[in-house]
């Protein structure tokens, strides 16, 4: 069968030449539009890392010495630190409140900042890390529902006095097995500090897939929000209408003041709208592209295989079966999406060794590959596959449907038609 499908092409190598042609730019143009599409949908289908449902955000600001309602006795630092921690207590003793934390800074799970560190992985090799700080006791790790992987749990975590020399960091498996458990040298290479605790890896942004991540301490008044959790049998429209009110009349102490209540998933979507304009666009563009690919190359093969009914007709004159004539055209077909993407994937190939294939932007690259589209090969071998097999379905249709009906005629109708 696929001896004979290969003599009818090279029979009728002009018309297939052209047709060649027309596969391999088809070909090298989904290659390039594939390529960050596939990426990103693969990113976005990863798991956060930590769980943002029924999760909500207390934005804090605090006034300028320049307002009037600036009161000099609480611009202190031990008193903003007590003062920042009685608005969390206040909101943890909330009725719905399941855990409340403190946000510090903007170095937060899906913000757009992002704060970038590196720790000593072994003697001679240091590696960048993503850095969100938090306070100590504070429910933190528990509010957040991280996931350990290894060493002490969420809840015994947030119950832990840290000294500051410890790490907790995402887990990393190393060629000799994972670093839960390890000395690391700090910064300067000279102290042994500990790795106490491992959770699974964090989405720092949105666009890039979950990251290394250093969990470093920090002091309650460089919060810039506090987050907390509401019980799942609570009813946020509810509870917001309520807590909103509450909020800016309880919540404000010594300098600090309630500037926003809403939904950490909304601060992700403030953060992360760029984004999603970007991912949007591609996917409208891919789509279009897609269309217009699928009726130009399947209506080509449409009718290139309706041209075909004398074909057809002398072969079941010689006894083939419907099914036995469909299957050569489909090898045909695929014979020749093979080859064109081959050939456009060698092209765009050489395109990719110039420039790169796409790659999430502002990502920590550790020495050890974690996700498939950092592997080159892997990368350029997928989405060579997924353009071969898009092109297969597209190739198929434009061959099946026409056949489906001519192949079912009698010889004789096939003959006299043609």
């Amino acid at each position: 069968m696929i001896r004979l499908a290969l003599k009818n092409i090279w029979a009728r190598k002009k018309r297939s030449g052209w047709l060649l042609a027309e596969l391999v730019a088809v070909a090298i143009i989904l290659c390039h539009l594939m390529d960050p599409l596939i990426v990103q949908t693969y990113v976005n289908s990863l798991p956060d890392g930590y769980d943002s449902e029924n999760l909500y955000r207390v934005a804090i600001k605090e006034y300028e010495p320049v307002s009037i309602r600036f009161d000099m006795d609480a611009a202190g630092d031990e008193v903003r630190e007590n003062n920042m921690w009685h608005i969390r207590d206040r909101v943890a003793r909330y009725p719905g409140v399941e855990s409340a934390t403190f946000q510090i800074g903007n170095e937060t799970p899906g913000s757009t900042t992002m704060n970038i560190s590196a720790i000593w992985w072994t003697d001679s090799l240091k590696v960048s890390v993503f850095c969100i700080g938090f306070v100590p006791q504070s429910d933190y790790f528990t509010t957040f529902r991280y996931q350990t992987v290894g060493g002490p749990s969420p809840q015994q975590l947030d119950r832990m006095e840290l000294k500051g020399r410890e790490h907790i960091l995402t887990e990393t498996y190393m060629p000799d097995g994972p670093i839960f458990g390890r000395t690391l040298k700090d910064l300067l290479g000279i102290s042994d500090e500990p790795v106490i605790a491992t959770l699974l890896p964090v989405k720092i942004n949105m666009n890039i897939p979950p990251q290394q991540v250093q969990f470093e301490k920090r002091n309650a008044r460089n919060a810039k929000a506090i987050v907390f959790r509401l019980r799942d049998d609570v009813d946020p429209d509810e509870f917001l209408a309520d807590f909103r009110e509450w909020a800016d009349k309880n919540l404000q102490v010594g300098n600090y003041y309630v500037s926003r209540v809403d939904s950490y998933q909304n601060f992700i979507k403030y953060s992360t709208t760029y984004v999603e304009k970007d991912y949007l666009q591609k996917m409208i563009l891919a789509c279009f592209f897609l269309f217009c690919i699928f009726f130009g190359v399947s209506g080509t093969f449409w009718m290139q295989t309706r041209s075909r009914c004398e074909e057809i007709g002398i072969l079941k004159s010689f006894g083939a079966t419907s099914g036995r004539i469909l299957r050569l055209f489909l090898f045909e077909g695929l014979g020749l999406v093979t080859v064109a993407v081959l050939l456009g994937c060698v092209i765009y190939l050489q395109y990719a060794m110039h420039s790169g294939l796409y790659m999430p932007e502002n990502m920590c690259c550790s020495p050890y590959v974690h996700y498939w589209f950092e592997s080159f090969k892997e990368h350029f071998l997928i989405v060579s596959g997924v353009v071969w097999l898009l092109m297969v379905l597209i190739v198929s249709f434009g061959i099946y449907v026409p056949m489906w009906g001519i192949s079912r005629i009698a010889p004789t109708e096939a003959l006299h038609e043609e």
